[in-house]
């Protein structure tokens, strides 16, 4: 199983949502102008375990350039893939995958649903293994971790919520 998640709403945090956390905390996002955001530490360790099986891939809305700020990943949890611009570009190794986006443009997949539905049916077959999604959009063809996981606004007991669900996943086989 490769879970396959939305981080901006799943597992980061603004600052102010992290100065005021009841957990412990630590800086995932930076930019040359301020600290962006933030994930809880056992979170964070959730990644790191993740992304060292390769079983985890980051959704984000942004480009290269802005994923760049991330240093989580790039330092602390490296994805062995991540999708950026919503599906519209998959980085293999923190680098852009030209064969992803000439199947991409040959697809002529142009609504978000479609180029993520198209991107994760591609990860899907390229990588021979289930792909499950955490994300608000409503994808009917995916495979999605359960509705009662995420809770609006609050990353803290969503991200305890996805990895507990997505360990207990892995235990029992599925």
């Amino acid at each position: 199983m490769i879970l396959v998640t939305e981080v901006e709403s799943w597992l980061f945090m603004d600052q102010l949502t992290a100065d005021q956390a009841a957990v412990p905390t630590i800086l995932v996002e930076k930019d040359q102008t301020r600290a962006r955001s933030f994930t809880p530490m056992r979170t964070l360790f959730q990644l790191k375990k993740w992304t060292a099986a390769n079983a985890f891939i980051p959704l984000l809305s942004c480009d290269e350039t802005a994923y760049k700020a991330y240093e989580v990943f790039h330092v602390d949890a490296l994805p062995p893939f991540a999708l950026l611009q919503g599906g519209r570009v998959l980085l293999r190794a923190n680098e852009s995958d030209a064969a992803y986006e000439k199947a991409l443009a040959m697809s002529r997949k142009t609504t978000d649903e479609d180029v993520l539905g198209f991107a994760l049916q591609y990860l899907k077959e390229m990588l021979d293994d289930e792909i499950v999604l955490a994300s608000r959009l409503d994808l009917t063809a995916v495979s999605r971790v359960p509705e009662d996981v995420y809770v609006p606004g609050d990353v803290v007991t969503t991200g305890q919520r996805l990895f507990a669900w997505a360990n207990a996943e892995v235990e029992r086989g599925a």
